[in-house]
Order: C-alpha cells, then structure tokens, then sequence
C-alpha cells in the first residue's frame, strides 16, 4: 500500500526560523579500543530538507566533567567524520520534504588512569541552540538550545582497572508517524561488555546555549565557560510533560527492558522527545547515554488490519488463544496458517516469533509473502508452522506469535495470533533378554555355544545391539556376535568355541547393550553374561637326568642337568629355574628351555666358583608351569650344590727324597698343589736346619728343591698362603 503524502508535508515543514539549526537529536558514544584508548562519538541527526547549512560545524568542542564536583576535566575536538542518510523502514512510504542525515563526530581519546579515577565517574556534554520553530510540544522551540549528555564510570576502580564501553543505541529511521495509528520503534541498545541496560523517558536537555550564542566560543562569548550540571531542561508545552511527551493511547513510552517504543498520537504536530538507557555492572549503575530526537505526526489515508488465523491440521474450528496444543512425537505436529488483508491489492508478509524459546526447533513453509485482493477479489495466502520432532517443552507452556503485516505507511500494521503449546515426549524404557535366559553360565572347554539376544521397545523407537568382552577382545577369543536393529526390536546371535588357555581365562564376563534412537532416549540397557568354563586336568609331571639331590662339587667342576616337561592335555608349558636367595647369572649359572604345548624342555649348566664355596649350599628350584583353565599344583624339582674348597694337606708329598741323579726322587716338590684355595693366595716356601738357617727360598708354587750344598738330614718347612701356613718337615738321603 503506497501514500503519497507531499501535501500534507508542506504545511508543517515550510514555517522554520533562520536561527532554528534543524539538529533533530542525536547521542555520544564512548567505545573502548585498547589500553586507555578510548574512541568518542557523538551521532547528530540533521534535517536533511529545512536544516541551516551554518549548523553543519566542521568539528565540535566537547566538555568532560566530574559527577558529584562538576570539576571540570578537559575539552576535546571531535572532528567531522562522515555523513549518511537515515533510512525509512518501508522505502516507499518515503516523502520529498522528510528526509534525515546521520552525522558523525569522533576522536581517540587516551583516559589516563591517573586523571580518571575519580569513583562517581564523568561526564561529557555539547551543547548547541536551537531547535526546529515547528515543534509543538515544548514552548518557544526556536529560543531552545540542545545539549547531549553521556555518563561513563572511571578506569580505575578501588586500584584495578577498569574497562567499560558506553551502550550503543539502535539507529533511528526517517519514518513519520500517523495519527490514530500504532507507532513503533526499536531504540533498543547493545553492551560489548554484556551489561544490564535498563530504557525510560527522560525530559531532553536545553542547556545554557541561546540564539545570540549558540555555541561556546563565538565571537563576542569567548570568555562564557562551558556550563555543568545539572543543566536547564525543555519547558514543556500546554498538556505535555515528561510523562506524556507526546499524547495519545497510548502516549508515547518506552518497554524498560527491550526499549520497544511505542505510542498512537491523538494529533498531528512535530513533537520533540528524549530517552535514557542506564547500565548496570553487577546490579550497580555505571553509565549513562541519552538521545534526543523528534517525530513528525501526519494525517495519514487509512490502512487497514491485516487478519491471521491458525488451525491445527486435522480440525475444522479455527484456532483460540486461550486453547493450549497437547503435541507428542508421534502426533501432528503441523499448524496451518492462513493471513489476508481487507485492502485492494495490498502486500502481506508473515513471520513466526517465540515468546518464550529459542527459534531452532520450528519450521515455516508454504506461502510467506505475497499480494491479496488482486483485481478486488479477496483472498487468502496459506503457511504452515512445524514443529521439530523431539521438541520438548519439558512440562511448560511454550508460546510463538504469528504475525502477519502489511506496507502500508509510515509503519506496517499488525495482527498477531499467540499460539501456545506443550509438548510432551513421553518414552518407554526398552528390555533387553537373552535365550537362553541365564546370567551364569556354565561351559565345557572345546564346547560349541550359541545364544540369541532381543531387544524391544513398545514405543517402536529405532534400536541397535552391540556387544563387548569385559577386560578382553571378543575377536580375539574366538567369540562372535551378529546382530540387525529396527524400529521397536532388535536382534542378535552370539557364538563362541569355547576356548580357554589359562586360569584367568576360565571366567568370561561379555556385556550386551541396547541403545535406542529417540527423541529422549533412555541410558542404554546392559545385559551382563558370565560364563564360567570347565576343563578337567591332569597334572603335568617334571623329571630330570640328574636326581634332586645334593651335589658336592669340586673347585671349577663343571655341572649339568636337563629338564623335562610333559603334559599329556598338551596344555602349554613353561619351564623356569630359581634360585632360593640368588640370581642364577650371578653365579655364572645359566639355564635356557624351549616351551610348547604339552612339552618343555631346559639344560641348566654351573662351574663350581669360590664365589658358590663362600654361599654354601645352594638351593636351585626348577618349576613347571602350565596354561589352562583348573591347573594343577605347580610341579617344582629342586637341586642342592656344595663347593669344596682344596686343603693344602691333600698335596704335601713324602718326607723323604734322595738327590742321588738316579732320576727317581731327587726333587723336593709338590707339583699339583694350586696358586691359591680361594681365600688364600701362595706368597712362598723357606727351607731351615735344624739351626734355623734358611737354606732354600722359593715364591713359586711350582718350586723343586734339588738339597744342593747342604748335607744329609732332618730340614724344616715353611709354607706361606698369607691368612694359612703349613710346616713340616723332609729328610735328606743320597
């Protein structure tokens, strides 16, 4: 629906004063970039049309005050930044003599913490004069000046810093509003910093700007200072205040939370007016950004409503708000829309809202826009609403808007139909089973075993089975399980031949689990089978060459034995030897074995040290070990080794020899007797008279004493080891 409404704006835009600057409002902005860095804006929206081209300042001089002391902080140059046109909601409901630019004004600024700190926090001001002489809810608008007001904390707080960036308002639109007709509009904000943003009215700010000086700093002013607050507000006209800043019903008013404004104005008029958004840090207030702006009420040709109605697929009778749609998985979960609108030709578009829930569990289909009334025949167009298959409301009334509206000027109007519904996903836990049905059970080794498990589920709800070895791999014992899952049942087989090849493999734990594909699925059923396996045994027997005795062994006698296994279930085998106290490589004992099944084998080998006669006896076990599921007591044969040490008493000779040269005796010596007895080492042998002088001296323990120069007779000996000596004595005959 398209208005022309270039008549009805002429009268209202053509009467403006020469002093008026046509600034239709704006706000500051405070955005923080990095370190104290802080970027500046301040947003003015200018009459495009009737605007003083004077007012369009090259750049602005902001002031920055103290709350609380109205000390003054600073003053700032915003330069010019860039200028784009505000543009209407519907394009063409657009009019020649309404049109508005959004100029920009900004600089960085650096908030020193050492400057900033004061706790009540700052604020920044521009104050400029004056307003539009065609505005009618506040007395003399051309002697009013404008001044824009922003409250921010400071960066430092009780010693840390602080960052915070002012709320940044939603952009105002070029539309006009119309007499006796809804007016809406969003002013609502956004916080980088998620703070809590609370929306009023609030009465615009006049300032101390006049029309003999419009602006600080103009010749003839230049020692006026910048005012502080609190500064002068608007005085409002006949019938306006600041809660009624322009009237109707409702008067104009802004939703505290969403900053939704609306109003349906009694009269025609251009109409100045002012909001307010507060945020909060942790429930305390810690800023604040007004915006002043204006609108023009116009006597605009009637629209009318567009009309939406909704039935849930299946029923005749239309849909009621106060009916509440009971939705189950399995039921219908479709609406059915349908819209039109009473205009001729009139273009309609719907849209879907959730009050209370999130946009992602509904579809809208079918016909969402289009032209009604074509060639003056009324219609209807058709959508349809669905909901996601496992939407749940979990218990609670849910409620989405359908809204249908039309393009008719300045704003679309609206019909909405509320549509609340619960849905509830109601699921039947499934059962899972075995045949046969046993927990326990019981198995001979070498046994071949099937068992078929079935999982079902009254809600016919997709089922899958699986199965898992509890601490082993099903694959790799031989186990199997098959299975293929449906709706509402499952089935599977699961085979296995027996095996078993150790004791902790004769019980065997496999779990069953069922898992069910549903829009609140149950946790997964587990079915826990144990199978316990049997296996008679006979006991393996363990022999050897050597019996298991005790062994006494002579200095570097060598020492071997072999083992044998034998097991007539040809279980596998493991022969081991150990030694009680010692490890046999560090005694130079060695033993190595072939293992298998049903057979072991093994050779142990030992030289007798001084190191094994030091020990004593020593005990060699030689053990049988063997894998199956009941084995028997561990066959242990046991060997015992004794070293005997040489005494030098073992080699002493005769006490007699004959050095005649016949070849036979003519030697003293002892040619077998050893360098040492292991803890005894040959230092050397003396020869004395039998006046005690030494007549032969020898450190060889190979020594041969030919009784050269000396006479016959009785000689005495002397034998050193160090820690053991041997005397005796030897008779000289030729």
């Amino acid at each position: 629906m398209k208005h022309c409404l270039l008549l009805l704006l002429v009268v209202l835009l053509c009467s403006v004063s020469s002093k008026a600057t046509h600034i239709v409002g704006g706000e500051f902005a405070l955005d923080h970039r990095s370190g104290n860095a802080y970027l500046l804006t301040l947003n003015l929206y200018f009459d495009d049309i009737n605007g003083d081209p004077g007012a369009l300042d090259p750049s602005i001089t902001v002031n920055i005050f103290e709350k609380g002391t109205n000390r003054w902080i600073a003053a700032r140059t915003l330069p010019f930044r860039s200028r784009t046109a505000v543009p209407y909601t519907n394009i063409e409901c657009t009019v020649g003599e309404l049109r508005t630019s959004k100029i920009v004004y900004s600089e960085t600024l650096n908030l020193d913490p050492a400057i900033f700190f004061h706790a009540p926090g700052y604020y920044v001001t521009w104050e400029r004069c004056c307003r539009n002489s065609t505005i009618d809810n506040i007395i003399a608008p051309y002697d009013a000046a404008q001044t824009f007001y922003m409250e921010f904390p400071a960066v430092v707080q009780n010693g840390v810093t602080f960052r915070n960036s002012s709320p940044t308002l939603f952009p105002p639109l070029s539309d006009y509003a119309c007499v006796n007709e809804l007016f809406y509009f969003d002013f609502s904000g956004s916080d980088k910093d998620g703070d809590s943003l609370a929306y009023d009215m609030i009465t615009p700010l006049n300032g101390y700007t006049t029309p003999r000086m419009p602006y600080y700093g103009i010749p003839g002013f230049e020692s006026v200072k910048p005012g502080t607050a609190p500064y002068p507000e608007i005085k409002w006209g006949k019938g306006f205040s600041g809660t009624a800043q322009i009237n109707g019903s409702p008067p104009i008013n802004i939703d505290n939370k969403t900053g939704r404004l609306t109003m349906r104005p009694s009269r025609t008029g251009l109409y100045v007016f002012g909001i307010r958004v507060q945020e909060f840090r942790n429930k305390k207030k810690i800023g604040e950004v007004r915006r002043d702006f204006q609108v023009l009420v116009l006597d605009c040709p009637t629209n009318e409503t567009p009309k939406i109605v909704a039935r849930d697929r299946g029923k005749k009778e239309f849909y009621k708000e106060t009916e509440i749609l009971e939705l189950t998985p399995n039921s219908n979960r479709c609406v059915d829309i349908y819209f039109t609108d009473p205009d001729i030709s009139e273009f309609v578009t719907i849209k879907a809202v959730p009050v209370n829930f999130s946009a992602s569990n509904f579809t809208l289909s079918g016909t969402l826009q289009g032209i009604v009334n074509r060639g003056g025949t009324q219609d209807s167009l058709k959508a349809t609403l669905c909901f996601a298959d496992c939407f749940d409301t979990p218990g609670k009334i849910y409620q989405l808007d359908l809204v249908v509206q039309d393009d008719g000027c300045s704003l679309p109007r609206q019909d909405t139909v509320r549509v609340s519904f619960r849905m509830q996903v109601v699921n039947n836990v499934p059962t899972i089973a075995t045949t046969p049905n046993e927990k326990i059970i019981t198995l001979d080794r070498g046994q071949a075993f099937e068992m078929d498990v079935f999982g079902k589920d009254i809600d016919l709800d997709g089922l899958t089975l699986s199965a898992a070895g509890e601490g082993f791999d099903m694959n790799a014992a031989g186990m199997q399980f098959n299975s293929t899952g449906g709706e509402g049942t499952a089935k599977g087989k699961f085979t296995w031949l027996v095996a078993c090849n150790n004791e902790e493999q004769s019980v065997r734990r496999v779990t069953f689990t069922l898992k069910e594909d549903a829009c609140a699925a149950s946790p997964d059923q587990k079915l826990t089978i144990e199978f316990r396996i049997k296996a008679p045994n006979n006991a393996p027997t363990l022999t050897s060459d050597k019996a298991p005795t005790l062994y006494e062994l002579d200095l570097n006698q060598p020492f071997e034995a072999n083992l044998f296994g034998d097991d007539k279930d040809l279980d596998p085998l493991t022969l081991t030897a150990v030694g009680e106290g010692f490890n046999l490589s560090d005694l130079g004992m060695t033993f190595s074995a072939t293992q298998g099944n049903g057979e072991a084998r093994g050779k142990f080998n030992l030289t007798s040290t001084c190191q094994m006669a030091e020990m004593g006896t020593l005990r060699v076990n030689f053990i049988l070990d063997e894998e199956t599921c009941n084995p028997a007591p561990e066959p242990v044969l046991t060997m015992e080794f004794k070293v005997r040490v040489p005494q030098l008493q073992s080699f002493i000779p005769a006490n007699i020899f004959t050095p005649n040269g016949d070849g036979l005796n003519d030697f003293f010596e002892i040619p077998d007797m050893p360098s040492d007895f292991c803890n005894a080492q040959f230092a050397s042998i003396k020869v004395f008279n039998r006046w005690g002088k030494e007549v032969y001296y020898s450190t060889q323990n190979t020594f041969k004493w030919d009784g050269k120069d000396v006479n016959d007779g009785v000689y005495f000996y002397l034998i050193d080891f160090g820690s053991t000596q041997y005397r005796g004595s030897v008779t000289i005959v030729r």
